[in-house]
């Protein structure tokens, strides 16, 4: 099971590093994808991040599997949430999302952050062996959900989001300050 290769890709990336799954009971998430979690690396040092982590959204498009995941600096039920949604608007045929685009979250990623988007970008912290997670003759990519503003998503569409991450790159934007101002 495909979902079984994640959660072993997850475990081995971060063999040292507590993890646990959640569900999330609102909305039409288990309709969409059943059997749909929520995996939940804990830091083991004061530098790392918490990562939340998909677990069954590249169940719905066979041809571009992909499982998303976002860091955080604090353990917080939110982004399961929000976790759950993205999933859930992903299942839509009509709303896939593909590298390079932004999901507007309808609330700060995080209570007092300016950021209330999302990019989904390559998995840079990490590269490319936690971007791939292969089992057999099937593939899923994992994408990073990069919590960004509404005006930094405007840019992302007008100039493209390798120009907004070469922007964050050069000015050392720590996007996972939750009171960092929006860069544009």
């Amino acid at each position: 099971m495909l979902n079984d290769a994640v959660r072993e890709h997850l475990e081995g990336f971060w063999p040292d590093r507590p993890q646990e799954e959640f569900t999330w009971a609102l909305g039409p998430i288990e309709e969409r994808i059943p059997g749909f979690r929520v995996r939940r690396v804990a830091p083991v040092a004061p530098s790392q991040p918490w990562v939340y982590s998909t677990i069954g959204a590249s169940s719905v498009d066979a041809e571009t599997r992909v499982e998303f995941f976002l860091l955080a600096p604090f353990e917080s039920p939110i982004h399961v949430e929000t976790l759950a949604m993205v999933a859930s608007f992903h299942a839509d045929p009509g709303y896939r999302l593909r590298l390079g685009q932004t999901v507007n979250i309808g609330r700060p990623w995080e209570a007092g952050s300016a950021a209330d988007h999302l990019l989904v970008s390559l998995p840079y912290p990490f590269g490319p062996d936690m971007e791939w997670c292969r089992r057999d003759e099937q593939t899923v990519r994992i994408l990073w959900l990069v919590p960004i503003s509404e005006a930094e998503a405007r840019f992302a569409s007008e100039r493209g989001s390798e120009e907004l991450e070469r922007l964050f790159d050069a000015e050392g934007v720590d996007v996972l300050a939750v009171s960092r101002p929006s860069l544009i």
